[in-house]
């Protein structure tokens, strides 16, 4: 401790020169950690003396960890260096800065980080060091206690074994950058320009403002030059450069205008291409290049999500995840562009499933049509496009199809895959197909030119137009473009079209018209399963119902349930277990099979169930929410199924899981222990608001009740009467420990609704929906609380509704009040906040909700997957409550709570083929002319242990029910279902 003390002495002085920190050759200072499953040593490396940390993943997801306690108080600015080598070249590695409560992290985070086979010294100043996480709101760096090197198994192609070697780490304190820097001295002749910045200067890149360079130099000495561009076009992004001189060869007597852009200004390449796309005319560049939200939707086959396509709501094609895009451009006759930034786009789905895109413009209509089909590990992209002439006169157009370095998912999209920028190193036309990234794109009808450029020559229209023609191109800076022109001549009214097929390996693009129609055929069957009828002004409810469907298989890879296909392309078990409980009432067992099976596998040893899974293993994040979710999946599974087979295969991870759940309800039930978290899951930060800090989060505790009951009824089916007493004496104690918690903590907080976590005290009405489906606890709720909790959401939501409240953004999450709403019987305020959701599908036609939802449709954010297969399984859930849901402690099936006056009174609605827990359930209610109505019993879920029931929302006076001529009696506003009875009569009253 003495030498750290000194260290922190050394270091608080102005400028104290560069500071060993360690030298690593102590030992006993450093421990090594890891992650369940994952084995991690420490090792003295013989030849060179570092410390290595060895690891083995041994086929999970994790970490490795290094670390000691060093006391550090940082300087204002500094340069970190650290001597590395190791044998990874796919993981991430992690310098992680924590202090001494342990909470607040800073890290620099080096995904997939090549590290060299010898000792290399790799420096991190301080703009590389970034807050992590924590409840700190002074998010700068100033001190810490603890130092931690961290091995991450990557994303792409991580795990395995390796290490990672430490030789020496140093800080040295450094001047910060001036506010605003001298103008640098400057030197012309000879057809150079030389600009000697007097110190050493820091940029990302060049931006010519005017005038074109031959050749740029840089030098630390004014001796020795390194050449960084041939050529380079007006915007050169370097990547970080650190140099004194600037040397700049052109021709022509007058130089380029030269402006240096940092690391703030171009902090990666996407941003140099934002401010080229600046000074090009609107349209040629895609939105998110000009700061405006782009929206979109995915294109692909069932399973598919690795490479499935993007199609922008402007009519570009992504075609595959990470890849490059075709983008449409028509031009006239006259010669002027349209784009589109010059049409009114509209945007529908064939068969809710594959998108379309129309352009409206009064000289010419363009028809973008979307598809995939092919096996999920090797799908091919189907793209249609027809043109019309709108006009009375005959017209020569031309589409042209450009295949652009750059992804539909936009520049602000970080997570998983980075938006924005698509690096193609080479691209080739030949044999009729243009090759790029590894694909092949087959035009169906022959172009009359394919030209292409590199990224120096500029990527405006003009520019294509007047490049060379394509066979091969290799563009040093990895962002060529490609444009293919079609000549069409069009007489008044008549139509053409124009189409491709892309995909890895051969494409064949002849039969493209009858793929796209076999391929929408297929989704209309596949998404008909569950027939409904509801009266036109519902039909958007049903659209989104199977839009959200399809885009749930779309987004899952293989068995993976996923909740996106870019930003989240994981599988968590929350929003699996979840989309399960949406695909088995929509009919698709067999997909929710798959994924309950495939996810099955990752559980650890312990029994812990891993929060998520991706192609690295199981993730071993400590979310106690997960637990009871793959207990619910199994189990909700097996309710519609009743495939008993099913639940031996997962008994015995049933029975680890239950091991591993109970011992952290038990490990807080300890003698005096806070009457808020008695009992509960321990904390966790399964709870997105909760990433700051673990929280005594409800929603784990709503989804732990849930697994508790649900491993109870697996113990029946499968007649282990000893588990399934002593589970259900463990379940009544949890659920009776919940309750006190969740009084005790609003009395602590003195609140009138229910927390959303026991330590915190806070609101979150979406949480606790978790306790009334799927837990449906809510008879052991407060009732007080719980009406409370709505009454408080339901004014919030109206306040932004009416513009009463400003409100930032929200996460369409909040569908799941929808269903809580009907359930409580409050559907006049169920319908007006659904009604209001749907406002922020974008685009409408598309029937899908972003992550994020923005009030300002255009401002630029990270929005998550579009569509959000998680968000897609919350509408869905709710949807169909408003038709049907169980009520599981009196094993009953209540029909039409969400079925308001106005859809009544406009027409007959008709539920076919609905699957519950206990059997398919078909009814129908239909409007008669006399203004009463008549209830048809189908069928009847033939495993239903009690009643149907029929609601009857609203304030209304209640209909005089009888079933031949036998009078019914209401019980409040639910109408209990003689058995065996098939119609009744539903009369008016007087």
């Amino acid at each position: 401790m003495k030498k750290a003390f000194a260290l922190v002495l050394l270091l608080a002085a102005p400028w104290a020169g560069a500071a060993v920190l360690d030298d690593m050759k102590d030992t006993t200072v450093w421990k090594a950690t890891a992650s369940d499953q994952v084995k991690a040593a420490l090792r003295r490396d013989v030849k060179d003396d570092s410390l290595c940390l060895d690891y083995d993943f041994a086929g999970v997801s994790g970490y490795a960890v290094l670390r000691r306690e060093l006391p550090l108080d940082w300087p204002a600015d500094f340069a970190l260096t650290a001597q590395l080598k190791g044998s990874s070249r796919h993981n991430d590695v992690q310098i992680k800065f924590v202090d001494a409560s342990g909470d607040n992290v800073w890290w620099v985070n080096r995904p997939a980080l090549a590290l060299p086979d010898t000792l290399t010294d790799m420096s991190f100043k301080r703009r590389h060091v970034a807050f992590a996480w924590g409840p700190t709101t002074d998010r700068t760096l100033t001190r810490s206690q603890f130092i931690e090197f961290v091995v991450v198994a990557g994303q792409q192609q991580g795990g395995g074994a390796g290490q990672l070697c430490v030789g020496a780490l140093n800080l040295e304190p450094r001047e910060p950058a001036p506010d605003k820097w001298p103008e640098p001295k400057r030197r012309l002749g000879g057809g150079e320009l030389t600009l000697d910045f007097q110190r050493l200067r820091e940029f990302n890149g060049l931006w010519f403002a005017s005038g074109a360079a031959t050749r740029v130099e840089v030098s630390d000495d004014n001796r020795r030059w390194k050449l960084l561009s041939s050529r380079p076009g007006r915007a050169l992004f370097l990547g970080e450069q650190e140099w004194r001189w600037l040397r700049i060869r052109h021709e022509g007597r007058k130089p380029p205008e030269v402006e240096l852009r940092d690391a703030a200004q171009w902090p990666d390449r996407n941003a140099a291409v934002t401010e080229l796309a600046k000074a090009l005319p609107r349209g040629e560049l895609p939105r998110g290049f000009i700061g405006e939200q782009n929206y979109w939707t995915v294109v692909g086959v069932d399973g598919g999500a690795q490479r499935s396509g993007l199609v922008s709501e402007d009519g570009a094609i992504e075609l595959t995840r990470g890849g490059p895009s075709i983008e449409p451009t028509i031009r006239l006759t006259d010669g002027r562009f349209i784009t589109w930034a010059q049409v009114r786009a509209e945007h529908s789905l064939v068969e809710h499933a594959l998108p379309v895109v129309q352009w409206r413009h009064a000289d010419v209509e363009l028809r973008i049509e979307a598809g995939a089909d092919g096996q999920a590990q090797n799908p091919q992209l189907l793209a249609r496009y027809t043109l019309r002439n709108p006009t009375s006169k005959p017209q020569r157009v031309a589409l042209l199809l450009t295949l652009r370095p750059w992804q539909v998912n936009p520049p602000q999209q970080f997570l998983s895959t980075p938006g924005g920028i698509s690096p193609l190193p080479a691209i080739a036309w030949a044999d009729g197909k243009l090759s790029a990234a590894g694909l092949n794109l087959k035009p169906r009808e022959a172009p009359a030119e394919v030209r292409a450029a590199p990224w120096s020559a500029g990527p405006g229209m003009a520019s294509l137009l007047q490049s060379a023609p394509l066979t091969d191109l290799a563009d040093t800076e990895g962002l060529p473009s490609a444009v293919m022109r079609f000549d069409v001549d069009l007489a008044p009214g008549q139509s053409r079209t124009l189409g491709w097929v892309s995909g890895a390996g051969v494409v064949d693009a002849s039969a493209l018209d009858t793929r796209l129609a076999v391929a929408a055929a297929q989704w209309r069957d596949r998404l008909g399963v569950l027939e409904l009828r509801l009266p036109p002004q519902a039909q958007p409810v049903v659209d989104t119902m199977r839009a959200a469907l399809a885009q749930m298989l779309m987004s899952r890879e293989g068995p993976a349930l996923r909740p996106g296909t870019r930003s989240y392309a994981r599988s968590w078990i929350r929003d699996g277990a979840m989309m399960v409980a949406g695909l088995v009432r929509m009919g698709e067992a067999k997909a929710a099979e798959e994924f309950v099976d495939w996810f099955g596998g990752y559980i650890f040893d312990s029994g812990k169930v891993p929060c998520c899974v991706d192609q690295r293993g199981a993730d071993p994040v400590v979310e106690n929410d997960s637990h009871g979710q793959y207990l619910y999946a199994v189990a909700e599974l097996w309710r519609h199924t009743q495939d008993r087979a099913l639940l031996q295969r997962h008994w015995p991870k049933v029975q680890r899981v239950m091991a591993w759940m109970e011992a952290l309800r038990q490990s807080e039930r300890q003698p005096g222990a806070d009457p808020r978290f008695k009992g509960l899951m321990p904390p966790s930060i399964s709870h997105e608001g909760y990433s700051d800090k673990p929280a005594y989060s409800y929603w784990d505790d709503f989804w732990a009740l849930r697994g508790y009951k649900d491993a109870v009824q697996i113990a029946q089916a499968l007649g282990a009467a000893a588990q399934a007493t002593g589970w259900a004496a463990m379940r009544d104690e949890f659920e009776a420990d919940l309750s006190a918690s969740i009084a005790a903590t609003a009395q602590h907080f003195k609140l009138d609704h229910i927390a959303g976590a026991a330590d915190r005290g806070d609101f979150d009405a979406t949480s606790t929906t978790m306790a009334l489906n799927p837990a449906q606890a809510e008879a052991r709720l407060p009732v007080e609380l719980l009406r409370g909790t709505f009454d408080r959401y339901v004014k919030e939501a109206d306040a932004r509704i009416s513009g009463a409240k400003i409100w930032r953004d929200y996460t369409p999450y909040e569908l799941r009040n929808v269903s809580a709403l009907a359930r409580l019987g409050r559907v006049d305020d169920a319908h007006r906040l659904l009604a209001w959701f749907f406002t922020h599908q974008r685009p409408a036609g598309w029937h899908s909700w972003a992550e994020v939802v923005l009030p300002d449709a255009r401002e630029p954010r990270f929005l998550g997957d579009m569509p959000h297969a998680w968000i897609s399984s919350d509408y869905l859930r709710a949807a169909l409550d408003l038709l049907a849901y169980e009520r599981e402690a009196t094993g009953t099936v209540v029909l039409g709570a969400g079925l308001s006056p106005a859809w009544r009174a406009a027409g007959d609605i008709g539920v076919t083929g609905l699957s519950t827990a206990w059997g398919r359930l078909d009814y129908r209610l239909l409007r008669r002319a006399d203004g009463g109505w008549t209830l048809h019993i189908d069928r009847r879920p033939e495993r239903l242990p009690g009643e149907l029931r029929l609601a009857w929302p609203g304030t209304a006076q209640l209909p005089r029910a009888n079933v031949e001529s036998a009078l019914l009696t209401w019980q409040g506003r639910e109408l209990p279902l003689p058995t065996g009875a098939t119609t009744i009569h539903l009369e008016p009253m007087p």
